[in-house]
């Protein structure tokens, strides 16, 4: 069994999610084969500021360059001893405690751009109804406990930008 005061020990892994609209009104947003909702976001570089990670994330999953207007919040999740599921998982495991998770909202700014070989790039539909996906998250309830706090903090913020913007 692994050493819980040591993983309090490890430092959080910056994180970012946004949630970005066309002039439609719709997110950007997709369903996974493992049935959850997907938003652009990933992990933020050494010398990278959240705001230029949150920017690169979108540009390489989705093609789109968007507008951040404003930061909704940030959570800090620390992963569950059987969080790790991939080696790349495994391997930051070893060394941060869980995800700062800074979560983004703003607009789409161009349509698509020349092709980007990612990893992480996005097939397929690319938007989602607001309420749809709101709605999504909310069947899943109850949240596993491992992802609980992410999930209700999503639902928050996904209400918010809902009511602002009177969709």
């Amino acid at each position: 069994m692994e050493d819980t005061m040591d993983r309090l020990k490890l430092h959080f892994r910056k994180n970012c999610e946004g949630y970005f609209l066309n002039a439609e009104g719709k997110i950007l947003a997709r369903k996974s084969e493992k049935g959850f909702i997907i938003f652009p976001g990933g992990g933020i570089d050494d010398g990278e500021n959240i705001w230029e990670g949150m920017i690169r994330e979108v540009l390489e999953e989705t093609e789109f360059k968007v507008k951040i207007n404003g930061e909704l919040g940030k959570i800090q999740i620390s992963w569950g001893e059987n969080w790790a599921k991939t080696e790349k998982q495994k391997k930051r495991y070893e060394i941060y405690q869980g995800d700062e998770m800074h979560f983004f909202f703003g607009e789409i700014v161009d349509s698509e751009i020349a092709d980007i070989d990612e990893e992480d790039k996005w097939d397929g539909e690319k938007f989602m109804d607001i309420q749809e996906v709101i709605d999504f998250i909310d069947s899943t309830k109850p949240f596993e406990e491992d992802v609980k706090k992410y999930r209700e903090v999503q639902i928050k913020f996904l209400n918010e930008l809902k009511d602002k913007l009177a969709i």
